[in-house]
């Protein structure tokens, strides 16, 4: 099949359930901030802890499972085995930690909610390593059903621990944590991944590459977090509870550029990994069509803001859509970044893709403590909007090292200004 139609094909698979069970997860928002009102902050912080301690503890050993369970001169056995202990012995060592994260300055919000947030990161950790484990056995179509099957899953427990149970930000928790362990289940029964995991005759040279490509990862990993959510901690350290529950309410609006481009990252992933022929040409030509329909994109989720605020977030939550022009332009330059860090994936080259997350981080932090006592989340988004542009940039001249993806910065500037 044509790399293009291989492409589209399995961007079309993704979409049809990854798409339907994002947007789902999005118009949740409204339900969330409802019963949750100020609360609704501490609980999207905690999921932000949460996602953050992932790579730590597991090592980013995720991104290895799609690189090398993507290339065929690796045994897939040792791959999964690999990526399964490293998963389950970094997620005790966490356990084993966790009371102690609330003693931490800064991290106070964590008491009595510490030990939950280590068994978010298993079950999250483990869900994701074999979904990505599925994908890179071509399994496409489960992948994509097993994620709505996830979302489902979590809409129903979500609900019934807000609502007829009244659990606040615990119940929160555990609406993603107990679909994620179903989830894993289903695909250790539906994959038959058991016959992937041995301990005797593991290849120890798959595993120094896994966890070689992996470590730089994870540093990138927690940069990303930064620049990505580290502005939600410090608007709430900064301004309160009240203002941070509506900053976090408003990112929901971006995440919708956010879904759709990384549906078609899951596909391309797998395309520019095994497509090796004209790679620089088929990199060029993917680029510019992504950017066109990032920028276009864009610019209607900025026209429609106001409204989708009020659809989307409860009665308190409305204000929030002031913040989202800046938080979209954002969005846009975070996910052409993300493209140009396939490149160092095909290569091989983690340590450049945590180099230049680390200095959007260092951006992000710096104008964040500038910005944010002066104007509040507006400062915040747009630190968040320099950070972004600074890596896309860096990004651009770096990656052509590897492969050379011709750069039109008029072009470019056209399809942005649409």
């Amino acid at each position: 099949m044509n790399k293009y139609k291989t492409l589209i094909s399995n961007t079309l698979i993704f979409a049809i359930g990854t798409f339907s069970s994002k947007i789902l997860t999005v118009l949740m928002t409204r339900f969330n901030t409802a019963a949750l009102g100020s609360d609704f902050g501490t609980a999207s912080v905690l999921q932000d802890m949460g996602n953050v301690l992932i790579p730590l503890f597991s090592l980013q050993i995720v991104d290895g499972v799609t690189r090398f369970g993507l290339d065929k001169r690796y045994n897939k056995k040792d791959v999964f085995t690999v990526s399964l202990i490293v998963t389950c012995a970094g997620s005790l060592v966490l356990l084993c930690l966790s009371p102690l994260l609330g003693k931490i300055p800064g991290l106070e919000f964590m008491k009595g909610r510490s030990t939950l947030v280590a068994v978010f990161v298993f079950t999250s950790s483990l869900r994701n390593m074999c979904s990505q484990f599925v994908r890179a056995r071509n399994m496409v179509k489960l992948y994509t059903a097993e994620g709505i099957f996830t979302t489902f899953t979590t809409v129903i427990f979500t609900l019934l621990f807000l609502y007829p149970l009244k659990m606040g930000v615990t119940g929160f928790l555990l609406g993603i944590i107990i679909p994620d362990l179903i989830g894993s289940l289903v695909l250790f029964w539906l994959a038959d991944l058991k016959k992937f995991v041995r301990f005797r005759g593991l290849n120890h040279l798959t595993s120094q590459q896994m966890l070689k490509y992996s470590a730089p990862l994870i540093p990138n990993k927690v940069a990303f977090w930064i620049t990505n959510s580290s502005d939600r901690i410090m608007v709430q350290s900064i301004n309160g509870k009240v203002l941070s529950s509506v900053f976090a309410a408003a990112y929901k609006v971006p995440n919708l550029i956010t879904i759709v481009v990384n549906i078609f990252l899951d596909a391309w992933q797998m395309s520019s990994i095994t497509e090796e022929k004209g790679r620089a040409r088929f990199f060029t030509k993917v680029f510019y069509a992504m950017s066109a329909v990032i920028f276009i994109g864009s610019s209607l989720v900025i026209l429609i803001c106001r409204p989708l605020m009020y659809i989307l977030t409860a009665h308190g939550f409305h204000k929030g859509w002031i913040y989202i022009p800046m938080l979209v332009l954002a969005t846009a330059f975070s996910c052409l970044a993300s493209f140009l860090g396939t490149v160092y994936m095909v290569e091989k080259h983690s340590i450049n893709n945590m180099v230049t997350t680390i200095i959007a981080a260092v951006i992000n932090i710096v104008l964040n403590l500038m910005l944010i006592p002066r104007f509040g989340p507006q400062g915040a988004a747009t630190a968040t909007l320099v950070a972004y542009f600074v890596m896309f940039i860096i990004r651009v001249f770096d990656t052509r090292r590897f492969i050379r993806v011709q750069f039109n910065p008029i072009r470019l500037a056209v399809d942005a200004g649409t």
